[in-house]
């Protein structure tokens, strides 16, 4: 289906500024890519790595516009020519990772796991992989460590985008009075308008969709473009070379995992990429001749194998190990990553891509209709088949079975707060006077249950007011990605007022207080939330952090069980869990000193050998790798019962 467009090569798409050539460069910035996102996802160096999609992006816009401009350009421009180059550019190694990760995932991965990878697999054929881990990117969602395709959501947007932009382009080729270049620059616009706009209000859709992604594909488009109309001298072009570079530099070493992004931060390493591309345009600049380095350039060249490969190696990995990678296995894990993406470059990538294999475009188009046939098929059969239990012995299953030991995850908003509508604990009536107030975080929720059941042993009525990742102090501002954020100090002088007005009698503060920055503005904040409190003439309770295990015991429950390991050796040592609180203990003695009460769990936990045990009399003491579960916060009885006893 060639689209003839006339009377527009000059107008609209220049076929001279857009004339064919390679640019060993654009390999070459492909290295500075991928090279940042495999080093930050090994946790090696370059917290900001994770910009070396975004730079993906922009090398992405370019190349595709280039190639679309031309062919439109001469009229010669087929959607199927189109489609069938994507197809052979990106899905045949794809295939082979995600079928290679559904068999790994059957040896290696307990059945809810296995049931998620089986949900991701079908997203990630339905070209819809972004959409659905926003959806599971939640507090309580599984970790990206149990992720083996959570990489493949940059795909989905680019696919997203190779659907609609030709379409587009095509659209403005036939509108005479619109011209190209600004309409996409338009786009653009609004699209980054909308990813300011969004990170403060919408981080995970900000993340992971495509309207707010768009502007970075887009600058890569209007670059090409704007090929042989943006005059500039030599001299131009080397600074535009140092400044790009500069600011990729910039966002890989001063970014980090809690930086708000995509966004306004997102500029710098997409305008670095942009310039980098445009100072070699004419002839190679000096950066341009080292990007151009044959070994940079066959970096470059396997970046995309690369990609796909790293992350399911890494994640294979980290599932199987309660304790992070020490320099030896990383340098293993990095060695088997590269491996596998020369070997899926040189026997997959440059098969397909050079019509080796399914030469004819039917052939092509058939396979890749097949091939996503198959993958949603088996994607839908293991999510059918709930992970496939019976491939593991009942004494091994019984450890993932985590619903009943689990309770009262109840995230209350702002709004809710603000109307007092907060969960009620105990049996007693609701207009009974309130005897105790639990207010925190997810490990408010986690010690919970005890005080709920106490309520109801002592006839008491009980209230909830808990947020995850947003800590029970007034005018502190949770900067967790699940947290209430700016909506923090509201949230929490609506529960100030709700304790004040209804005379709550006993009020206890339980927070992961070891995940937050032991800032001086948090420690004095917190002492002002205890001296308010006592101003309303409650009696304050401070529960410490539990001994937190950092690795998600009822995995490692299972995994133990099922190398008849021994359990025991799952525990938290006693020096770790000291160390993991030591930044606050000034703090708390100064809050003690102030009348508040002290509650410390640890010497209500099981402990022998040096280790507080994360199993007791075969039950699970903790559901993931910090939260207690119903039968751990029962442990905390002895803790909680005083109060319940005092006039």
């Amino acid at each position: 289906m060639p689209l003839n467009i006339t009377n527009m090569t000059e107008r609209q798409f220049s076929t001279k500024a857009h004339s064919g050539y390679y640019r060993p460069d654009v390999d070459g910035l492909r290295a500075l890519a991928i090279l940042p996102v495999v080093l930050f996802h090994t946790q090696i160096a370059c917290p900001g790595g994770y910009v070396g999609v975004d730079i993906f992006f922009v090398i992405s816009g370019f190349l595709i516009c280039t190639l679309i401009g031309r062919e439109l350009g001469e009229g010669t421009f087929s959607l199927l020519n189109f489609w069938e180059r994507r197809v052979r550019r990106i899905l045949p190694a794809l295939a082979v990772v995600v079928l290679a990760t559904l068999v790994a995932g059957w040896l290696l991965y307990l059945p809810e796991d296995f049931a998620m990878v089986g949900r991701s697999v079908m997203a990630q054929a339905a070209l819809m992989s972004n959409f659905f881990f926003c959806q599971q990117s939640g507090y309580f969602m599984p970790g990206s460590e149990t992720q083996p395709l959570l990489h493949t959501w940059s795909l989905a947007v680019e696919e997203q985008f190779y659907l609609g932009f030709p379409l587009l382009l095509i659209l403005f080729a036939r509108c005479r009075w619109l011209p190209v270049s600004p309409a996409v620059l338009g786009l653009a616009l609004g699209s980054l308008g909308l990813s300011v706009l969004w990170s403060h209000a919408h981080e995970r859709l900000n993340f992971y969709l495509l309207p707010t992604r768009a502007w970075e594909l887009l600058l890569g488009a209007g670059l090409a473009l704007l090929r042989g109309k943006l005059g500039a001298g030599g001299a131009v072009r080397e600074v535009a070379a140092g400044l790009g570079l500069g600011l990729i530099g910039y966002a890989l070493f001063f970014y980090n995992a809690t930086t708000r992004f995509p966004g306004l931060t997102a500029i710098p390493p997409c305008l670095g990429a942009a310039l980098i591309i445009f100072s070699s345009e004419e002839k190679p600049s000096w950066l341009g001749r080292l990007l151009a380095l044959k070994p940079v350039v066959f970096t470059g060249l396997i970046s995309y194998s690369l990609y796909l490969w790293h992350w399911p190696v890494l994640v294979f990995a980290r599932y199987l190990s309660k304790d992070a990678p020490g320099a030896g296995l990383k340098a293993i894990l990095l060695s088997t990553s590269v491996a596998l993406a020369i070997l899926s470059w040189k026997y997959i990538e440059i098969p397909f891509r050079q019509r080796r294999v399914f030469a004819g475009r039917m052939q092509i188009l058939g396979f890749g209709a097949g091939s996503t046939v198959a993958l949603l098929a088996l994607g839908l059969a293991v999510v059918h088949g709930h992970g496939f239990p019976a491939r593991f012995p009942a004494q091994v299953l019984r450890w993932t079975d985590l619903p009943s030991h689990v309770a009262f995850r109840n995230e209350i908003t702002p709004e809710q707060a603000g109307a007092g509508q907060f969960v009620e604990l105990g049996s007693a009536a609701p207009n009974q006077p309130i005897a105790m107030l639990v207010w925190g975080d997810s490990h408010g929720m986690a010690a919970t249950p005890v005080i709920d059941e106490l309520c109801r042993r002592h006839h008491c009525r009980g209230i909830q007011a808990t947020h995850s990742a947003t800590p029970p102090i007034l005018h502190y501002v949770a900067s967790g990605v699940h947290s209430l954020k700016g909506e923090s100090p509201a949230f929490a002088s609506s529960v100030l007022g709700f304790i004040a007005r209804n005379h709550v009698k006993n009020v206890v503060l339980a927070a992961y207080w070891s995940f937050y920055p032991a800032t001086e503005s948090l420690k004095s904040n917190l002492v002002a939330t205890v001296r308010a409190l006592q101003e309303t003439g409650t009696r304050v309770y401070v529960l410490k952090d539990v001994p937190t295990p950092g690795f998600d015991v009822s995995r490692f429950a299972a995994l133990t069980t099922l190398h008849q390991g021994n359990l025991a050796e799952l525990g938290v040592p006693a020096e770790q869990y000291q160390m993991a609180g030591q930044d606050l203990n000034p703090t708390f003695s100064e809050l003690a000193r102030m009348g508040a009460t002290l509650l410390d769990p640890a010497g209500c936990l099981p402990r022998h050998d040096g280790r507080y045990d994360v199993i007791q009399g075969g039950q699970l003491l903790y559901w993931d790798s910090h939260h207690l579960t119903v039968e751990g916060s029962r442990l905390l009885t002895p803790l909680f019962e005083p109060i319940f006893q005092r006039p």
